[in-house]
């Protein structure tokens, strides 16, 4: 009895050792966590003022306009003139997001961004409210479209 058991005893044991050296599975990342994530980063690379990793986020021809300039900027060059440009009237701007919809690889952002701007040689505040849509593919902004409603300036 003892010879018909060990065949069992030996395939419980490989089956017990094969388990414990079985990882556990990576959880998957969908591509609505990842875009997610990524706008996420970048307005706290806004925030940080970031400008190096700010425009790492964007793909080579990803195409951003904004009602505050004309026509269209197209990838990371692009990106660095805008936000470059952007952080030099600002310097401290801030951007506060307040609502964020997420739909795979759209991602549409409400904020407000408020800061001290020069005017006449004295700085005033200012508080403007924005609505950003990003379309994303793989971790890379493809496109970006921002509109700002200059009549929602609120200068203090």
């Amino acid at each position: 009895m003892t010879t018909t058991l060990r065949p069992i005893l030996f395939i419980l044991l490989a089956t017990a050792f094969a388990a414990c050296n079985n990882k556990p599975e990576t959880p998957v990342v969908t591509q609505t966590e990842i875009s997610k994530q990524l706008v996420n980063e970048h307005f706290r690379y806004l925030n940080d003022h970031d400008l190096k990793s700010l425009v790492a986020q964007y793909a080579d021809k990803a195409k951003i306009t904004t009602t505050d300039w004309d026509g269209e900027s197209v990838g990371q060059q692009g990106a660095d003139q805008i936000f470059h440009q952007l952080f030099y009237v600002s310097p401290d701007a801030k951007y506060l997001v307040d609502n964020m919809i997420n739909t795979d690889s759209t991602v549409v952002v409400e904020y407000d961004i408020i800061g001290l701007k020069e005017k006449a040689g004295s700085p005033i505040r200012y508080d403007v409210r924005n609505a950003s849509i990003f379309k994303i593919k793989g971790n890379k902004i493809v496109s970006e479209a921002t509109y700002s409603n200059s009549r929602l300036y609120h200068n203090r």
